[in-house]
């Protein structure tokens, strides 16, 4: 059997490891430090606070005692009957050297020098006791026996002395061995110190080498890539190192330049049709002028028969709407009129229709929906908005065009809460719910190649620059067909509401607040009898 290949260790994996490599680098050597150092440090320190205090209390007791002893001696040698305060002052003296100033911490003192300790101590007890004997012996008035007695002070004080001293060289050896346990931690410390910042020295290049390879030259050449594409080279491609992350992301970014390039290419053909049919519509709009002029001169000319009349009449009718198709298209393809401005959206809704009106006969398409006669105007670009509502309604005839009999469109405008909106509706099959989430998203699209995945993406931001949105309403069921609403604010100052204005003449609606209907969808009606829903308001 064939072993599988070993998968590369991800970009998030290798950041980690090196988070956690560089924590424990930084953490181990505190940590060493503090545990080797921490019990010779402990020891030397609370072993030198003990012996200190010990000796510190044997120097105050032996010194009490001596000063007790130079006070007897004086006596004996002069012979002079004590007084009771010099009495009481000995007594003191002896009292103190036979008392500890506190307990004892012998438990960090070795064993040798507790001895030694004892030693002096039991000493000092036998001095203090013959100091005590000494005073009593002058109280009753026996000088020979004091004056014998001195000879054994003497002795006892000198064995005192011996004991100190012995005592005082052990602690002396006790002290500098602990000082040199410390010293050897010291020294080891200061070694492996050195060992450690020789390994952090050697890994630190290894990491950056790495960090490098991995994400710094890659990052570079995704910058590098992102800045060719911002100076507007679409044939930009990053090399694609490895499977990580960032290999992923390189990925992504060749994908994503390859789609740019391809809608660019796909705009630019765009472009030039929009050119071609604006010259087309300009050439085209000449002969109609001069059909329109030839049959309005024929209708206004009293000898020709009434039904050559009303052939020319006919004539003179679709010339002019010929002739209105081609003024919506060339306004709708020439940038150089795009103002803003105070805008009605009932106007804006009836030019679209109209360039659009020709797909409704040919799918089979009945319009409905009402418009609101009293509807406020809105700050903003009439021939952008045109383009937005002409992109829904195309949206919603391609929807209509894959679904049965009847199929129903209906445009709707109203005013609530100072904000002026406009629905269109269909019955189509709806929106499924795995394209709701990026419906709106640039290059997002349902209709393959025919579509550039731009149009609702560009006009939700053409609403949002005139400070409105243009939301796609959730409350329909699956299956239920499409609802897209373009709100905007009311246009500041906002004007006493009109009263409703007369219909266009001309218009392609008829009526004030009931259906909007067009003359194309009448001649279906016979077919289609279903008007009660293109009265429907909305909701």
């Amino acid at each position: 059997m064939r072993r599988a290949a070993r998968q590369p260790v991800s970009l998030r994996t290798t950041l980690l490891l090196m988070t956690l490599a560089a924590g424990l680098y930084a953490g181990v050597l505190p940590l060493y430090l503090f545990f080797r150092v921490r019990a010779p440090a402990l020891a030397l320190g609370e072993g030198t606070a003990a012996i200190v205090a010990l000796q510190d209390d044997l120097a105050r007791r032996n010194d009490a005692l001596d000063h007790a002893g130079s006070i007897v001696r004086h006596l004996v040698e002069s012979r002079t009957p004590p007084a009771a305060d010099t009495v009481d002052t000995i007594r003191h003296f002896v009292t103190a050297g036979g008392v500890r100033s506190g307990a004892r911490a012998y438990a960090t003192v070795p064993l040798p020098l507790r001895v030694a300790l004892a030693r002096a101590e039991d000493a000092m007890t036998r001095l203090g006791n013959a100091l005590a004997e000494e005073v009593a012996l002058f109280e009753r008035g026996r000088w020979d026996d004091a004056s014998r007695r001195v000879r054994a002070l003497d002795s006892l004080a000198q064995v005192v002395d011996q004991q100190m001293l012995a005592e005082g060289q052990l602690a002396r050896r006790d002290l500098l061995a602990r000082q040199q346990v410390l010293q050897l931690a010291a020294s080891e410390v200061l070694r492996d110190a050195i060992l450690w910042l020789v390994l952090g020295a050697v890994c630190v290049p290894t990491a950056v080498s790495l960090i490098r390879r991995r994400m710094w030259r890659p990052l570079a050449d995704l910058e590098a890539g992102l800045a060719r594409v911002a100076d507007g080279d679409l044939t930009t491609e990053v090399a694609v190192p490895g499977s990580d992350e960032l290999a992923r992301l390189a990925q992504h970014f060749n994908e994503m330049t390859r789609v740019l390039r391809d809608r660019a290419e796909e705009q630019g053909r765009f472009a030039a049709a929009g050119e071609l049919l604006a010259g087309v519509a300009h050439e085209v709009n000449n002969p109609l002028m001069a059909i329109a002029a030839h049959a309005e001169n024929r209708v206004a000319d009293p000898a020709i028969a009434e039904e050559q009349r009303s052939e020319m009449q006919q004539i003179l009718r679709q010339a002019r709407r010929a002739a209105k198709l081609l003024r919506g298209l060339l306004r709708f393809v020439r940038a150089t009129e795009r103002e803003v401005g105070r805008v009605n959206l009932n106007d804006v809704v009836r030019s679209a229709m109209d360039l659009v009106s020709y797909r409704f006969g040919v799918d089979e398409i009945v319009v409905g929906g009402r418009l609101d006669p009293n509807l406020l105007p809105v700050q903003g670009d009439a021939i952008k908005l045109e383009q937005v509502i002409v992109n829904l309604l195309s949206n919603a005839i391609d929807a209509l065009r894959g679904s049965t009999p009847p199929r129903q469109l209906a445009v709707d405008t109203w005013f609530e809460d100072g904000r002026v909106s406009v629905a269109v509706t269909d019955n189509g099959r709806g929106v499924s719910a795995d394209v709701v989430g990026r419906l709106f998203r640039p290059f997002a699209t349902t209709k393959g190649r025919r579509g550039t995945g731009l149009g609702l993406y560009i006009s939700r931001q053409v609403a949002r620059e005139a400070g409105g949105d243009l939301v796609l309403d959730s409350s329909r069921g699956p299956g239920a067909g499409a609802r897209f609403v373009l709100s905007l604010p009311v246009a500041a100052p906002i004007p006493p509401e009109p009263a409703a204005a007369a219909p266009e003449a001309g218009s392609r609606w008829r009526g004030s607040s009931d259906a909007v209907a067009h003359r194309w969808t009448k001649r279906r009606t016979a077919r289609r009898p279903w008007l009660g829903w293109a009265r429907s308001s909305p909701t």
